[in-house]
């Protein structure tokens, strides 16, 4: 498994681009620099491209969901986009339940370039 992550000046977007597998721990290492990286520019975007990640049991082992998230160290005000390859965009695992309510700045979408231009819109 390896990863980039890098801030796409143009967007104010930090991007996570993920290949291969997912772990917990790597999980959390990546997203800590993402976290760090956007206070380093003020932002708040967050891009997680797991286009060419392998989804084993599907979108719950890439530890998205808010209480991962959250225990990650992001915050409910970050807007954070989730592109996989799945065929379809926001599917049912973007609907808030139980105590991932206050995550509604989540989205899953099936390209990156459809995720980038969620997160850019409110500009």
């Amino acid at each position: 498994m390896s990863y980039t992550i890098d801030y796409l000046d143009d967007k104010k977007i930090v991007q996570v681009e993920v290949n291969g597998r997912v772990d917990f721990k790597t999980a959390k290492l990546y997203s800590t620099k993402a976290i760090k990286l956007a206070h380093e520019y003020n932002c708040k975007k967050f891009l997680f491209n797991h286009t060419k990640t392998t989804l084993e049991t599907g979108v719950y082992k890439i530890h998205t969901d808010g209480v991962d998230l959250e225990h990650f160290g992001f915050i409910s005000s970050n807007k954070i986009a989730i592109a996989i390859s799945s065929g379809k965009n926001d599917s049912h695992f973007s609907e808030p339940t139980g105590s991932n309510v206050k995550w509604s700045n989540i989205k899953y979408f099936n390209t990156s370039e459809i995720a980038i231009n969620w997160l850019i819109e409110d500009e």
